[in-house]
């Protein structure tokens, strides 16, 4: 099936049913962020981040947020 297809047939969604598509998609994409932050957190991508933060923290650098 194309987009073209897939756009056509949610222009013909009722709707309750395009309300419940939306959710979906919503819920979809969220899980596939958390999967793109786990596995980039798990290949090291996020390591000199942490570190530069670390060091500001050990610095005095940092506030405690309000």
């Amino acid at each position: 099936m194309s987009v073209q297809e897939i756009q056509s047939a949610i222009t013909q969604l009722p709707p309750d049913e395009l309300a419940d598509l939306l959710e979906w998609i919503e819920e979809f994409e969220e899980q596939a962020w958390d999967s793109q932050i786990a596995r980039d957190a798990k290949s090291g991508k996020f390591n000199s981040i942490r570190e530069s933060v670390r060091n500001q923290r050990k610095a005095g650098e940092c506030q405690p947020l309000p």
